[in-house]
């Protein structure tokens, strides 16, 4: 059973995520409800592993992965034969267009190169911080950047692929 401090720490460690894991939730699976559903489902992990994850570097990252799983879990379950088109979203949140334009091309991604692409530019994780939390190798993550940038960005029909930088 947890203690107070640990239930205090927990607490601030998901008043610092929880909004990042969310908006990388949405960008995955285009819905605010499954989002929410799936972050929720998250940190409910990280909270039943916190006297574990608690003592890692990174238990952000942990728990981010956790949330890519459970995504590419529910893809897996519910893969619908035509596309899925996302919530509609309430007149009370303004969204610019090119945000919701921007989560949708960043959908059509592989799942690493879309995580890679997350994590560099849309959370601004380094390059070796972004290969640290995916297990992979700089070079790889340099690499799923440039091609995830390119497809980006002719998806929004932008001239220049390089959407940031490091």
């Amino acid at each position: 059973m947890a203690d107070v401090g640990d239930a205090t720490e927990f607490d601030t460690f998901y008043r610092n995520s929880s909004r990042l894991l969310y908006g990388q939730a949405y960008v995955l699976t285009g819905s605010r409800e499954a989002a929410e559903d799936l972050t929720h489902e998250a940190f409910l992990r990280a909270w039943k592993h916190w006297h574990r994850i608690a003592d890692y570097e990174g238990p952000e990252a942990w728990t981010r992965r956790v949330l890519h799983n459970l995504c590419i879990d529910s893809w897996r379950k519910s893969r619908p034969r035509v596309h899925k088109v996302p919530d509609p979203i309430p007149a009370s949140v303004e969204i610019p267009m090119h945000h919701l334009q921007l989560a949708e091309a960043m959908r059509s991604l592989p799942g690493g190169q879309a995580r890679a692409l997350l994590l560099h530019d849309g959370l601004g994780m380094t390059i070796a911080e972004t290969a640290r939390d995916l297990g992979v190798p700089e070079g790889t993550v340099t690499s799923r950047l440039t091609r995830s940038r390119k497809i980006v960005a002719a998806k929004l029909e932008q001239p220049d692929p390089c959407i940031g930088g490091e």
